[in-house]
């Protein structure tokens, strides 16, 4: 804690004076900091972490868009703004971590539910970001999609040749759904291929907008940007489709956007590469045997539980994290 406190003085300028975990960050290690006069909002992202890596690379990239959107749009104040390092970076970087430092926004997470109003406010928030895309004067050339799936190879691999070397309660979850697995891969990298033919116009889209995501304040906010794509609307849109939501919000949204039309080959691509993409993440964290890496028993138990429910909710048309 002394040694983040040295960097945040040394290197953003600002006196820490209480610095207390928040927890639910899947990416890094999520902090609010105190000083005597305000808060800040700290992302710290461990170099040793597998994902570390993915969710920092384009930094350097993306921080400069939210950056224009909350100066330029009416999103202003419905993001994080990050606040620049004394090397001028939106970042700093040591040897063991990479730290972003944000200004304080006020609220409360949303979570797994959304009230009908805060259903209407997020479809206004996202037709709004989707009314930008690639004509924007900053460079979007590190964010293109390009509906790749190499997990899909990753956990083929792993279904073939690792399964019996895994951990039993792993096994035990997997196992009625070894045939589905690979089936839903197959047909996944079948999506994959007809969607780069696709000539769908591209938008900015945050690609990871469900509840934990949102921030209730004055406005509805929307953080976690690190996913951030120029890609077709449908890669946000599908994280609306739980079967309570999709009406309330598709009345709005579509109202904001009349002329979109949803592609449900693209939606069904989004849905399903979501699905497959964090059994294999689960996987992948449980079968890490790093010691200094190592889940702790309620780490362990919660990855346990995701990804029996990702497994339970394959064959769902909808996404519900």
């Amino acid at each position: 804690m002394e040694k983040t406190k040295h960097i945040l003085k040394t290197q953003f300028g600002v006196e820490c004076v209480g610095m207390s975990e928040m927890h639910g960050g899947g990416s890094a290690n999520n902090y609010k900091i105190t000083t005597h006069g305000q808060s800040f909002f700290l992302k710290v992202y461990d170099k040793k972490k597998t994902q570390a890596l993915v969710w920092t690379e384009n930094i350097h990239c993306y921080m400069p868009i939210l950056v224009w959107l909350n100066e330029n749009t009416p999103l202003r104040g419905r993001m994080l703004h990050p606040l620049k390092s004394a090397g001028g970076d939106y970042c700093f970087e040591n040897d063991e971590s990479v730290f972003l430092l944000f200004e304080w926004l006020k609220g409360e997470t949303l979570g797994k539910s959304m009230t009908h109003t805060q259903l209407l406010e997020a479809a206004e928030l996202i037709a709004c970001l989707h009314g930008y895309g690639s004509e924007i004067p900053v460079s979007v050339d590190n964010i293109q999609e390009d509906f790749s799936v190499p997990f899909c190879h990753s956990l083929e691999g792993f279904v073939m040749d690792g399964f019996a070397a895994a951990p039993a309660e792993m096994r035990e979850i997997l196992q009625p759904y070894v045939a589905q697995l690979l089936s839903k891969s197959k047909e996944v990298k079948r999506l994959s291929e007809k969607a780069k033919q696709k000539s769908s116009r591209r938008v900015l889209c945050h690609t990871d907008a469900h509840g934990y995501n949102f921030i209730q304040g004055e406005q509805l906010a929307l953080v976690d940007w690190e996913g951030i794509k120029l890609a077709p609307a449908e890669a946000d849109l599908m994280m609306f489709s739980k079967k309570e939501y999709w009406e309330v919000f598709w009345g709005r949204y579509g109202k904001l956007r009349p002329r979109f039309v949803l592609d449900d080959e693209l939606f069904l691509f989004y849905i399903l590469r979501r699905k497959m993409e964090d059994i294999w993440d689960f996987i992948e964290r449980l079968l890490d045997n790093s010691s200094s890496l190592s889940l702790s028993f309620k780490q362990r138990e919660c990855c346990l539980a995701f990804l029996s429910e990702c497994c339970k909710t394959l064959d769902d048309v909808y996404f519900e994290l």
